[in-house]
């Protein structure tokens, strides 16, 4: 079991970070509690360290108001650093690399994983600044627990409010349980959406945002795989331990792929691949008012996983089904047969807010060995699922 450093900022939400704390515990874990000044203002440290049986970091200098290295001694002996709740302040001091008390102090001098659960208000969280400030910490491999929806302590209706305590342990056991795991594994996913063009400024595309194929190369690369991402048109922060190939339109992601695939230990293609092209491109712009209506001659795109299938030695071939409806499901086990692959991942973009530009996912893992339901939970979370779902069939094929 691991040594968890819980840091509680100010909020509402943070009365349940004493429930993440005892479901911790509950797992086998310990758990030491660092908090900000303002937290204080809606639990006592006592609280926490009578359930904790340990002392609570509130000061950055002691209670003898000297120099010391306590926030050094709590980075050294802990395996995970967990933020919960997280307020907006506490995400843009994290985001500025502020470490002006004891939990940014310990923050910067932690080098382990590190995982954040937002909880504030709608208006707050949405807000571009907010927004900048997680896409930052994620491209430094911080882990964010999408906070869920529904009525907030002051009335408001909407997303912000802090995430079930159990999903944010499981957070916490599933990084635990994955760290290494995929250490010298070259893992290749693809995500976006490709785009083909009509003319030299109108496309024929989707709405793939690439949050899921960001968040499975994301997930491989704290498993300690080579990560490398097949990128359609996505524009969301990149890590700089992974690498990324821009391929714009299918017949580019087909060329890439085929580079690829031969030196890869798995595929993930979580990208959103036309199944259709212009079949003549215009070199120049389309004049509107000279054309009147305009009929678009469509081709087919080539099948990629079907041609990466054919051509396999030993990869693990992982595919991607977004349906709409209940006929989906069935569906999406269809094309692991007919594509030959090991896995297929079925998600329903009919079910009420979920879909591409989401940060939540409602998934089905479908392989030979049968079927795994994740309920509605963030795409971090569904990534680390699929990896889970991948490692056996990679310990079955050496």
């Amino acid at each position: 079991m691991a040594e968890i450093l819980l840091g509680v900022s100010g909020g509402i939400a943070a009365y349940k970070a004493v429930d993440v704390m005892r479901i911790l515990q509950r797992r086998g874990h310990g758990v030491t509690v660092v908090m900000t000044r303002s937290a204080q203002r809606f639990i006592g440290p006592s609280t926490f360290s009578a359930l904790s049986g340990r002392p609570v970091g509130v000061d950055l200098f002691g209670a003898e108001e000297r120099p010391g290295y306590g926030h050094l001694e709590l980075a050294r002996s802990h395996d995970l650093m967990l933020v919960a709740p997280a307020s907006a302040n506490t995400v843009a001091r994290m985001a500025a690399g502020l470490g002006d008390g004891l939990l940014g102090a310990t923050l910067l001098a932690f080098d382990g994983p590190v995982i954040v659960a937002p909880a504030m208000n709608t208006r707050m969280y949405l807000h571009a600044a907010t927004a900048a400030n997680l896409a930052l910490l994620r491209s430094r491999g911080v882990i964010e627990i999408d906070p869920a929806s529904g009525l907030l302590a002051d009335g408001d209706i909407g997303i912000g409010r802090l995430a079930d305590p159990v999903d944010i342990a499981d957070a916490v056991d599933g990084l635990l349980a994955g760290a290494g795991t995929l250490a010298g594994r070259r893992i290749l996913v693809s995500a976006g959406g490709t785009r083909e063009p009509i003319d030299p400024v109108r496309f024929v595309g989707n709405r793939s945002s690439g949050r899921m194929g960001w968040a499975v190369a994301e997930a491989a690369r704290r498993r300690g795989a080579e990560v490398t991402v097949l990128a359609a048109n996505v524009d969301l922060p990149r890590r700089a331990d992974i690498r990324y190939i821009d391929a714009p339109t299918a017949a580019g992601l087909h060329a890439a792929a085929l580079d690829e695939f031969p030196a890869c230990d798995v595929l993930v293609m979580a990208a959103a691949v036309a199944d259709f092209r212009p079949g003549a491109p215009l070199e120049g712009k389309i004049d509107k008012s000279a054309e009147g209506r305009l009929a678009l001659d469509l081709e087919p795109t080539a099948d990629i996983l079907s041609d990466l299938a054919g051509r396999r030695e030993r990869q693990i071939l992982v595919g991607f089904a977004a349906e709409h409806g209940p006929a989906g499901l069935e569906r999406a086990r269809s094309k692991r047969l007919r594509k030959h692959l090991d896995l297929v991942v079925h998600n329903d973009v009919s079910i009420d807010g979920i879909g591409f530009e989401s940060g939540e996912n409602a998934i089905t893992i479908i392989g030979e060995a049968g079927e795994q339901t994740v309920a509605r939970a963030g795409k971090d979370t569904c990534a680390e699922r699929i990896l889970d779902a991948v490692a056996p069939l990679l310990a079955s094929r050496g």
